[in-house]
């Protein structure tokens, strides 16, 4: 039966009791690091704006507004562009804000449309969003050349392989929906109940969409700070009778992660769930100050 959930243009038909959600860069493939330089780089050529800034403080500043700022960490790459402009020239005094980027935000924002490609395209005269729209499309071919990155170590065998026959899977991600798709297709996983990506709806957005959605137990899979606040922030929306808890996944630790992470669902879906939030804040505490981006040595 057909379900209603938050956000009336998308509607889900659980299979099962449980669903498990996954962000891609980091959970499902490491893409993290690769995918950042290759952005960071190209934003640093496509706006020579940005060049007036020493290297190891525009690192920093890239850092703090991808990976731990309030307000930005793990929104889509255009917010998060312009962020990094606005911080860069009110709190460290380099001319580099963009100004036509941060009116066709506003402008979208207040209409109640999502920032990405094609609602940006509209306001292509303008210089900044000619070039911006053209970093985007580059760092999207080039990170479409990272085909040699399998899935995580770990996942298959904990997760996908071990619950792909009881519970629902879904990809949770500020990727576009296509290269997240097509990434795990090219894996031989098939079977992605949906792709959520930033054309369709914020991490918290989604999540919040699937605890309506009918299931009893949510799994969150996420290797940053905004997975987690997104959880937190869907936890709001969770009608009673429904669970939706995050799990860690730590850098450099994701077959452990995973490993502890199918522990969590098995105790949750089979009734010990003190012993499943035992395990989880234990991986919340090895989590702390070793999410994604901390290598970016972030103010």
């Amino acid at each position: 039966m057909t379900t209603a959930v938050k956000n009336p243009a998308i509607r889900l038909e659980p299979k099962h009791a449980a669903a498990i959600a996954l962000d891609f860069d980091g959970v499902c493939k490491l893409f993290t690091e690769h995918k950042h330089q290759i952005m960071s780089t190209l934003l640093f050529l496509h706006f020579p704006e940005f060049q007036q800034v020493p290297m190891g403080e525009y690192k920093k500043a890239y850092g703090y507004i991808n990976f731990r700022s309030q307000d930005y960490a793990g929104k889509a790459r255009f917010i998060c562009v312009n962020a990094l402009a606005a911080f860069l020239a009110s709190e460290k005094g380099y001319k580099c804000r963009l100004a036509a980027l941060d009116r066709a935000i506003k402008k979208l924002n207040a209409d109640g449309i999502k920032v990405n490609a094609a609602s940006l395209k509209p306001f292509d005269a303008e210089d900044e969003i000619k070039r911006v729209l053209a970093w985007s499309a580059e760092v999207d071919r080039k990170v479409s050349r990272l085909t040699g990155i399998g899935l995580t170590p770990g996942i298959k065998e904990y997760l996908l392989d071990a619950f792909v026959d009881s519970t629902d899977f879904y990809l949770v991600s500020t990727a576009t929906e296509d290269s997240i798709r097509g990434s795990m297709e090219r894996e031989g996983i098939f079977f992605i109940r949906r792709y959520f990506g930033q054309e369709t709806a914020g991490k918290a957005e989604a999540l919040s969409i699937l605890v309506n959605a009918g299931y009893k137990n949510v799994f969150m899979f996420g290797d940053s700070v905004e997975d987690q606040r997104a959880s937190e922030a869907a936890k709001k929306n969770t009608p009673p009778g429904t669970e939706l808890v995050f799990v860690p996944v730590i850098p450099e630790k994701e077959e452990f992660s995973f490993e502890k992470g199918a522990a969590i669902i098995n105790d949750v879906m089979t009734g010990n769930t003190d012993k499943a939030f035992q395990t989880a804040l234990q991986l919340e505490k090895l989590f702390a100050g070793n999410e994604a981006g901390s290598s970016w040595n972030t103010f």
